[in-house]
């Protein structure tokens, strides 16, 4: 006959189930520890430190973020702007015309001869921001009229010293654009290096978020440079009925600038620099066309 089991008594098994229940009620305060400190680090990522939001000049920028309706996606994206916002500040300079049959001026050899010089100092002057491909006395015209915002970039790295040093111009920003060992002029020894047009053509306008009054193409890959110029200008809405580029050397047929025509109407003629409107109704995919038929003419 087997043996029977003893029966639990009512004591033990309720001293069971009380067990039972405390051990529950642990497990799900653990649990929503885990959960609440997890909600606190998410609440700390979204909310970042009073030190941080208390910034003067983070607060005024994400209020201009938010007015504008930018699309950064990230907080890379608002220090990028941050830092771009307060770079290209206007700056508070005293602007004259200057007339070179009045004033004093230092020529220099780089190419610009009188009407040339005129021209810059005249659409310098009323313009608030110039960018230039290749540096030199065309630099030294901006800094003369005060342009408010400044950028150049020069395939020379000894070119670009000199035109910071002799512009003297805090806020004007220059670039150094890396396309292998260059010779005379800023010209590559290497012209198929796969990163020139890059670094040259494009990257100095990547981190411009607002278009230029004008652009000047005296360097290198001047009509393919031309064409950038009007594509950054379109991409951030510029008024394109007054946006100008510039072309030194234009009249020199072996070089091939003419080809510009084909998207630029020219409202400045003088024997070496033409300046240019955008042709009306020339698309960005004409501009693209362009560009890549020039895109490693070095001249």
């Amino acid at each position: 006959m087997a043996q029977q089991k003893p029966k639990a008594s009512v004591a033990s098994t309720v001293m069971l189930g009380i067990l039972l229940l405390i051990s529950v009620y642990n497990s799900f305060k653990n649990v929503s520890g885990i959960t609440n400190c997890a909600k606190d680090q998410n609440q700390e990522a979204v909310n970042p430190p009073a030190s941080v939001t208390a910034n003067p000049l983070i607060k005024s920028v994400s209020a201009a973020l938010k007015s504008t309706g930018s699309n950064a996606t990230s907080k890379f994206d608002e220090l990028t702007q941050i830092v771009y916002e307060k770079a290209i500040a206007p700056a508070k300079i005293e602007r004259k015309p200057f007339k070179l049959k009045e004033d004093n001026w230092e020529r220099g050899n780089g190419g610009l001869d009188d009407a040339d010089r005129q021209t810059l100092f005249d659409l310098y002057y009323n313009a608030s921001s110039v960018f230039e491909w290749g540096l030199g006395e065309s630099t030294k015209i901006a800094a003369k009229v005060g342009v408010p915002r400044y950028a150049g970039i020069d395939s020379d790295p000894v070119w670009v010293q000199q035109a910071r040093e002799q512009a003297g111009m805090d806020h004007f920003r220059f670039s150094y654009a890396d396309i292998g060992a260059t010779k005379m002029w800023g010209y590559a020894e290497n012209s198929t290096l796969q990163k020139i047009a890059l670094n040259y053509q494009v990257a100095p306008l990547l981190a411009e978020k607002k278009p230029f009054d004008v652009y000047l193409a005296d360097g290198r890959y001047r009509v393919a440079c031309g064409c950038i110029a009007f594509l950054h200008a379109i991409k951030y809405g510029g008024d394109m009925e007054k946006i100008r580029v510039g072309i030194h050397d234009n009249n020199d047929a072996l070089r091939k600038y003419g080809d510009f025509k084909e998207v630029g109407d020219i409202v400045i003629q003088n024997q070496r620099l033409w300046v240019y409107k955008l042709k009306p109704g020339i698309t960005e995919e004409q501009l693209l066309d362009l560009w890549a038929r020039n895109v490693g003419t070095l001249m």
